[in-house]
């Protein structure tokens, strides 16, 4: 699934959007099965409607840029950055809890790992791949700001999943869960994204 995926992202177009419209529908599924769970079942639905509609629709908004494929990579590697280094500065650091009620294996030190991890990988990239927006001080204010974005995303999914008391939002993908598994921290750092990309500076 994840080739299939990474085309439809680099095609662009009516493929990208057919891949954002799917991801779209399995997460309003998986967040209605999980409201389900919970006794405000209505309000909760409307909520999770809410929030997916403009992140989807702002996440689809920036591939059609004219840069769109860089920054969508760009945003790909400060989500993927902030996880990894999140991990390991957590699993060899960490000793502080930051969420212990909703995601007891999250720590201070590694919400810091990931943000620098992300504000490293971001400079780069864009030094590279994007060297006309070049620009270290915003560079590291997008990855600090994307960073954060995405472990509340992942944070806010967590809370979801311990108040209808699941372990995983699904089981499509075999070993791994549910679709908003893996794709919780890239929800909310979308809008945040395209902030930077629409009113912003990149």
């Amino acid at each position: 699934m994840a080739p299939v995926s990474l085309l439809c992202v680099y095609l662009g177009g009516v493929y990208f959007f057919a891949l954002v419209a799917m991801v779209f529908c399995f997460s309003v599924y998986e967040w209605t099965r999980m409201a389900m769970r919970l006794k405000r079942r209505a309000l909760m639905i409307v909520l999770g409607l809410a929030y997916f509609i403009p992140c989807f629709a702002l996440f689809a908004s920036i591939r059609a840029d004219e840069n769109g494929l860089p920054l969508i990579v760009l945003l790909f590697i400060l989500v993927w950055a902030s996880d990894i280094g999140a991990y390991f500065a957590g699993k060899y650091l960490g000793k502080t809890k930051c969420a212990p009620k909703i995601s007891p294996n999250k720590t201070w030190a590694g919400v810091w790992g990931g943000v620098i991890t992300a504000i490293i990988c971001a400079n780069l990239y864009v030094f590279y791949v994007l060297p006309d927006l070049f620009d270290v001080y915003h560079i590291c204010i997008m990855a600090v700001v994307i960073s954060f974005a995405s472990m509340l995303g992942d944070l806010l999914i967590s809370f979801i999943k311990r108040l209808a008391q699941v372990k995983d939002t699904g089981t499509i993908i075999p070993g791994h869960g549910g679709v908003l598994d893996r794709v919780d921290s890239l929800i909310l750092a979308a809008p945040a994204m395209a902030y930077f990309v629409f009113w912003g500076f990149v």
